[in-house]
């Protein structure tokens, strides 16, 4: 049986048992029952304990042996010393998919943790169920309105983005990355593991980009064997924590996972074409980049800025980057020279200013212009823009300049500065979110973060041969 069929009710339940539920409500309730019914999902949800008869208005249910219909997923919230019994009767029911909640496995202190997780697997196997976790906040898929997380989640979205995580943090937003369209924390990993979780969302139609944060793996080989394939279809960002010495430790507690040096991990991540980010919010940049841009066809910039200072700046973090700050040809220089005044040599940085003075056109329309012709040129193969948040108290709104010269360009990358706050109290992340809801242009925060960004995207795009 595939990855795919088996994973597949881990984030498409119909139907979801929920064992060791309790009728406690509100903020600091983590009840999955109730979490599962305010994220809006919409399948069956059996509430399973023996010392209740109801919880949350739902019947409840003394096991799951005792619930009437069919269950995909079983959710179990109990004591370690429980799970075994528990994930056997879920067997017997025929369930064939668990995530075990609970910590004091492998991640535990004492040898009782490692002996108890060991006869999981064991019962698991012979009862032919799979097994999440243990030690995790389990599974989301924001296109059913399904988590399975015993915190609230107040930020998923239907992102085309998928993780594959060993800590829960990462269900949602953290710093400026926004990550979560479906998800698997895996735990402690003593099943489902990073490699099957790859196979499975490089299969899924909704999923552009697979996210993994990894604090450890236990079988290198099989994990290198399906990233090599997994990255032909699609772009894998990698965040691998426990870089120190001591950090590798901690992790090595938080989940019980080997770590590995870190110079090794750079050189597996490399050898798979796994683009790595070193910290969060560079994680941020790219799933952002990747999941809003199209591919580059080659390494040739074009600058926009309406400040000749960010524009130098650029220059700096394209040659960091390798990337190159083309020579726009003649003809794109004859017709941006036709919009400039006299005095002013378009070249490439942009500087719009002198043609915004010299144009009877509005700002953005100005701006469009410009754009237009600079993405015209056949060396550029992207273009970084840097127009303040507040074009878009003008007409045409800045927000639909920048839709639109997606549109009209849409094998080449737009990346947008629109530094914040300058003149006029209108912010970036309301931008962004404009933009990134109609799927357009990317927006940065400063220009190396953009540079940085394209830099990935056109590595991503070596490795795979795009030509446009």
């Amino acid at each position: 049986m595939s990855s795919v069929t088996q994973l597949k009710p881990f984030l498409e339940p119909r139907s979801i048992a929920v064992v060791g539920a309790n009728p406690n409500s509100g903020e600091q309730a983590f009840n999955v029952v109730e979490n599962l019914a305010q994220c809006g999902y919409q399948g069956k949800v059996y509430p399973v304990n023996p010392n209740y008869k109801e919880i949350l208005g739902r019947e409840c249910y003394p096991s799951v042996k005792e619930i009437p219909g069919d269950v995909d997923l079983a959710i179990i919230v109990t004591p370690r010393a429980i799970v075994s019994g528990i994930v056997k009767q879920c067997g017997e029911k025929g369930i064939k998919a668990a995530i075990v909640v609970g910590q004091g496995f492998s991640d535990a202190a004492d040898e009782e943790g490692k002996r108890v997780q060991q006869q999981l697997v064991e019962v698991a196997r012979k009862g032919g169920v799979r097994i999440l976790g243990p030690n995790t906040v389990g599974s989301a898929n924001a296109f059913i309105n399904f988590s399975a997380a015993f915190l609230k989640q107040t930020d998923i979205r239907k992102l085309p983005v998928a993780v594959v995580c060993q800590s829960g943090l990462f269900f949602g937003t953290v710093g400026r990355a926004r990550l979560l369209g479906k998800g698997l924390d895996l735990g402690n990993s003593c099943d489902i593991d990073v490699a099957e979780a790859m196979e499975y969302f490089a299969e899924d139609p909704q999923v552009k980009v697979i996210v993994l944060h990894i604090e450890g793996i236990r079988d290198g080989k099989r994990f290198r064997e399906v990233a090599r394939r997994v990255v032909k279809k699609k772009p894998v960002i990698a965040l691998k924590t426990g870089r120190s010495e001591r950090s590798a430790r901690a992790a090595q507690s938080h989940t019980g996972s080997l770590v590995g040096k870190d110079e090794v991990w750079d050189a597996v991540f490399k050898q798979c074409g796994i683009i790595r980010a070193d910290n969060i919010d560079e994680l941020g940049d790219l799933v952002r980049a990747f999941s809003y841009l199209p591919t580059m066809a080659g390494r040739g910039i074009g600058v926009v800025t309406a400040s000749g200072g960010i524009g130098i700046m650029t220059l700096d973090a394209c040659a960091k980057y390798n990337l190159e700050v083309v020579e726009l040809s003649p003809e794109t220089v004859r017709r941006l020279n036709a919009m400039s005044p006299v005095w002013y040599k378009a070249s490439n940085p942009l500087d719009i200013w002198p043609l915004i003075i010299n144009s009877p056109r509005p700002f953005g329309e100005t701006l469009r212009m410009a754009m237009t012709e600079v993405l015209r040129d056949p060396g550029v193969n992207a273009i970084v823009v840097f127009a303040g948040a507040w074009f878009e108290g003008f007409k045409p709104l800045i927000t639909d300049v920048m839709k639109e010269t997606a549109d009209a360009f849409p094998n080449k990358p737009i990346a947008w500065c629109p530094y914040d706050g300058w003149l006029f109290n209108i912010h970036s992340r309301d931008l962004a979110d404009k933009l990134e809801e109609a799927a357009r242009a990317a927006v940065f925060s400063i220009p190396d973060d953009a540079v940085r960004a394209l830099a990935r995207l056109a590595e991503y795009s070596d490795l795979r041969n795009i030509t446009p």
